[in-house]
C-alpha cells in the first residue's frame, strides 16, 4: 500500500470509530491548532471511550482541560449543547501528529463550533502573577520572549536585518524557579495568542526513534506563527559532544535548531539542571542560546516575596522574619515543603507550628540523603568486600 492508500485508509477508520462514540452522523474531522486551548477551556469535558476496543489511560495530571486524558482512545466533549470528539492513536511516527490526533464535529455543528472557539479566544485575563524573580531578571525574561514576540517588534528587527529568531537557556539547581518560570510564559503566550509548543525528553527521544527521525525533530522546533517552544531538561541532547558520545543525536538537534532552514517569530526557551561546562560549545554559540539566565538558591528578599503569596492564615499564625531567616540556602521547592507541612500538622492540630515543620522537613531530608540505594545516574561507590 502506498502512504495515501494507507493514511486515507486508517483516517476513514479512526472519523468512523470517533463518530460512532461521539452519536455522530455526518462528522467533519478539523484541527483546532491555535484555538485548541480556547475551545476545550469553553468545552465540558466527558467520557473517555476505547478505539477500536483499546483505551490507553495518560495519568497527565498538568492542564486537565487541555489534555485528554489518553494517548490511545476517544474523548468525549461539548460545548454550548454541540458535542464534539477527539481521537489519538499515536502508533505511526511516520505521520505528522494531526494524522493521528484531530477533532471530529458534526457538518451542522462545525461552523457554531468554529465561532465558539474564535469568541472564546478573544476573552482576555490579566494573566496568572509573574514568578518570584528579581524585577531586573523577570524583565530581561519578558523583553527576550514576549516582548521580543511583539508583532511590531519583530517587524522592525525583520526590517533592520537581525535575526527574527531567540534562544534562551534557563540553568541552576532544581527546585528554583525555572519550572515556574517557564509556566508564567506559557500563561502569557495563551492570554495573548501566541503560539506555543511544550518538547519533553520523552517526546524529543520519541521523535529520534521515529522512522523518520530528522523530520519529526524538526517539527518539534516549528511554530505556525510567532511563539515560544519549551524544552524541558534537554540535557541528553545539550552535554559537551567531548565529554559525552552523542554526536548523532546532538547534530540531529543542533540542525534543527539552526540548520538551513530558518525559522522565524520564534522564541526557544531550553531549562537545565546541568553544569554550564557540559553544555555542548555548539548549542552554546549566538543564534543558538542567546542569553543564560540563571536560577540561583532564593536569597531573603526572593524567600519573603514567596512567603507573601502564602495564604493570609498563614502568615498571621507564624512569625514571618523568622520565616525568612530560617530558610536561608533552601530552594523555593523546599520552602513550599515547609509550608505543605505546616498545612498539615495544622490540620491534625488547629495551631500554626514553625518549628515543628522545620524540624519536620530536616527529618524528612535526612532520612532521604541516608538512603543506601542510588537512584538514577550517581557515581559508583566502592563495595564494603573489595569488589565494585
Amino acid at each position: 500500500m502506498t502512504p495515501l492508500i494507507s493514511y486515507s485508509s486508517d483516517h476513514r477508520f479512526l472519523v468512523d470509530a470517533a463518530a460512532k462514540a461521539a452519536d455522530i452522523s455526518d462528522p467533519v474531522a478539523f484541527v483546532p491548532s491555535i484555538y485548541a486551548y480556547h475551545l476545550l477551556k469553553s468545552a465540558v469535558r466527558g467520557s473517555l471511550v476505547p478505539l477500536d476496543g483499546v483505551l490507553l489511560r495518560d495519568w497527565m495530571t498538568g492542564g486537565r482541560h487541555h489534555y485528554p486524558g489518553t494517548q490511545f482512545g476517544i474523548r468525549l466533549y461539548t460545548a454550548e449543547a454541540i458535542p464534539f470528539a477527539r481521537c489519538v492513536s499515536w502508533v505511526n511516527g511516520d505521520y505528522k501528529a494531526e494524522a493521528y490526533d484531530f477533532y471530529i464535529v458534526d457538518r451542522s455543528d462545525y461552523i457554531k463550533l468554529f465561532r465558539i472557539a474564535v469568541r472564546a479566544s478573544r476573552v482576555r485575563t490579566s494573566g496568572d502573577r509573574p514568578p518570584v524573580m528579581h524585577a531586573e531578571q523577570l524583565e530581561i525574561l519578558r523583553q527576550n520572549t514576549l516582548g521580543y514576540l511583539d508583532p511590531e517588534n519583530l517587524r522592525r528587527i525583520k526590517e533592520l536585518g537581525g535575526r527574527p529568531k531567540r534562544g534562551l537557556l534557563l540553568t541552576g539547581p532544581p527546585g528554583n524557579g525555572k519550572t515556574s518560570a517557564c509556566r508564567w510564559l506559557w500563561n502569557e503566550c495563551l492570554r495573548l495568542g501566541c503560539e506555543y509548543q511544550m518538547v519533553s525528553p520523552d517526546a524529543y527521544q520519541a521523535a529520534r526513534k521515529s522512522c523518520n527521525p530528522v523530520q519529526a525533530v524538526k517539527d518539534l522546533f516549528v511554530v505556525n506563527k510567532r511563539g515560544v517552544v519549551f524544552f524541558d531538561d534537554m540535557d541528553i541532547a545539550l552535554r559537551d559532544r567531548n565529554t559525552v558520545k552523542e554526536t548523532d543525536d546532538q547534530a540531529v538537534f543542533l540542525s534543527a535548531l539552526d540548520g538551513i532552514e530558518v525559522n522565524e517569530g520564534v522564541v526557544y526557551v531550553f531549562t537545565t539542571n546541568c553544569p554550564l561546562e557540559l553544555i555542548d560549545p555548539a548549542f552554546k554559540r549566538p543564534g543558538r542560546i542567546d542569553l543564560v539566565l540563571h536560577f540561583h538558591i532564593p536569597d531573603a528578599t526572593l524567600r519573603r516575596a514567596l512567603l507573601d503569596r502564602w495564604h493570609p492564615e498563614i502568615l498571621n499564625g507564624i512569625n514571618v522574619d523568622t520565616a525568612v531567616n530560617g530558610t536561608e540556602g533552601l530552594s523555593f521547592a523546599e520552602v513550599e515543603e515547609i509550608k505543605n507541612l505546616l498545612i498539615l500538622h495544622y490540620l491534625d492540630t488547629h495551631a500554626w507550628d514553625w518549628d515543628w515543620a522545620t524540624n519536620q522537613f530536616r527529618e524528612n531530608r535526612l532520612e532521604l540523603a541516608q538512603v543506601e540505594r542510588q537512584v538514577g545516574f550517581a557515581p559508583l561507590l566502592p563495595s564494603t568486600n573489595g569488589h565494585n
